[in-house]
């Protein structure tokens, strides 16, 4: 016999050589099975984490939908996703808590190919369980937009009794909202005959005290008395501070101008401020100025005027602006200011120029103040004519609805 080299190999030396080569194969055999099972065992426990974990989600998405799924349905979504390796999908645990979140344990086991030659034999292990626990929480009120709301509040003295429901009403609004998930912020302006302010940076007069501010333009009249130029007072609704003429006023227990207390707030995201703000609200003055509060709100809105308070972060372009007015009554004594500003266009411009909704809400006003808001608005839709405390709580939390979408978000 000749060997591949050319050297001449015996028969005797042939069969050695081939009984060598048997011996080290069935020596190497158990090694070689085993290296196969391990790679087949680490390829179906890959499949089943990935499968329990797909089926997990999958299955705790359609439990927050349903809020809450049914074991049933869920059951469907486990059995989707088992391996056909795996006999069974077992749910190990469904659970919905008080914040809409839905946690699903999937649980597989198989028993794995050839386990005699698998290292957990010796352990006394033959099936293999695999778990997978995935949370889903459905948000049914996302901000599609960021949002901003001015909200107006009439706090002159018929308010007196109202105002301790006025105030629950809109911390339960502000509750609901879910500062996590909504770009939404907060302005307050209370006003009775006037508005209020302290420490506002753009009127350094204002630094540790209370001072009435006018958002009136005022000309000449006769005998040298000013009176209230509602052209001017349009056209500078915008500017900057620097360039308005403000007239120093302190409020006092005996000058009816503004509260002591109850200042603007400027634009916030800060939910625990805001309900702080509220409740410490309190009614004062005898005569209400709500066109100072109009303007006054849409002056914590704008761009230029938010600039002015300091407001950092401000929103995009495309973000929503909303201003809200509550009153009680009619303006007294000034009682034609208002539809003087509005013939003058002070709405129009609100609405068009500067992009800001309004709403207004009415609680017990006669029919001729409706018309003089819906005049404003520019829409009958957005005035709301409350006569009890409970259209009240149904109309502010219309009118500060967000624009809103729903978005199931898997995870804590």
């Amino acid at each position: 016999m000749t060997s591949r080299f050319g050297r001449r190999v015996q028969p005797q030396q042939a069969l050695r050589q081939r009984g060598a080569i048997s011996l080290t194969f069935v020596m190497l055999l158990p090694v070689l099975l085993a290296v196969i099972s391990v790679a087949i065992f680490f390829s179906m426990y890959t499949l089943a984490v990935v499968r329990a974990g797909q089926a997990s989600d999958a299955a705790s998405v359609a439990c927050a939908y349903q809020q809450p799924g049914s074991n049933s349905v869920i059951q469907r979504y486990l059995d989707y996703y088992r391996p056909v390796f795996v006999p069974d999908a077992f749910l190990a645990s469904h659970q919905l808590d008080a914040q809409q979140g839905c946690q699903i344990s999937a649980q597989y086991s198989f028993e794995p190919l050839m386990p005699e030659v698998l290292p957990t034999v010796a352990q006394g292990k033959t099936q293999v369980h695999v778990n997978s626990v995935s949370t889903s929480r459905l948000l049914t009120s996302v901000a599609s937009k960021s949002t901003d709301f001015s909200l107006v509040l009439d706090i002159s003295g018929s308010m007196v009794e109202e105002l301790p429901e006025l105030k629950q009403i809109i911390t339960h609004v502000i509750e609901d909202i879910d500062p996590l998930n909504n770009k939404v912020r907060f302005s307050i302006v209370p006003f009775q005959t006037g508005v209020t302010v302290k420490n506002a940076p753009w009127y350094p007069v204002s630094n540790r005290k209370a001072k009435c501010v006018d958002g009136l333009s005022y000309t000449a009249g006769r005998w040298g008395q000013e009176v209230m130029d509602p052209e001017q007072t349009v056209d500078d609704l915008n500017l900057p501070a620097s360039r308005l003429t403000m007239k120093e006023v302190t409020p006092g227990p005996w000058l009816d101008r503004c509260s002591e207390t109850a200042t603007i707030l400027p634009l916030t995201d800060d939910f625990s401020q805001l309900k702080s703000y509220v409740s410490k609200l309190e009614t004062s003055g005898s005569n209400t100025a709500s066109y100072q509060g109009l303007i006054w709100g849409i002056r914590t809105l704008t761009e230029q005027w938010q600039q002015e308070w300091l407001v950092s972060n401000l929103q995009p372009v495309q973000s929503v602006q909303r201003l809200v007015l509550f009153t009680d009554g009619k303006d007294l004594p000034k009682s034609d200011y208002f539809n003087e500003l509005i013939e003058a266009g002070l709405c129009q411009v609100i609405r068009q120029d500067h992009g800001i909704e309004m709403s207004f809400i009415g609680f017990g006003v006669t029919d001729s103040r409706l018309e003089q808001f819906r005049r404003c608005a520019g829409s009958g839709d957005v005035v709301y004519d409350a006569q009890d405390i409970a259209d009240l709580e149904d109309y502010f939390r219309t009118a500060l609805d967000v624009e809103s979408q729903t978005r199931i978000v898997l995870g804590k």
